[in-house]
């Protein structure tokens, strides 16, 4: 009988220990799944924030830069007044 009891008492000891060790790592993980969580809600209100200022910049872009077809027109423009300038200087020294 007092084997019995011992293994009864061994046992025992495994088990609580067991059930600690299992609440630990369960404790554990909830508190990874509870980090996990609010890492993707911030990453979703980031991911927000940078779409927004994305759009601000695609629709800020046209005030402050300068299509490559606008400024080709713009060179030729000035190419021309240019020209006539030399003209005009070419015929003074002449």
């Amino acid at each position: 009988m007092e084997s019995q009891f011992l293994f009864n008492i061994s046992i025992g000891v495994v088990a609580f220990l067991g059930g600690w060790i299992m609440k630990l790592v369960w404790s554990r993980i909830t508190s990874i799944d509870d980090d996990l969580e609010d890492l993707q809600k911030h990453h979703e209100n980031d991911l927000k924030e940078v779409r927004k200022e994305i759009g601000e910049l695609a629709l800020s872009m046209p005030e402050k830069y300068v299509a490559k077809q606008d400024l080709d027109k713009l060179i030729d423009f000035i190419n021309e007044r240019f020209d006539k300038i030399e003209n005009k200087i070419d015929q003074l020294h002449r």
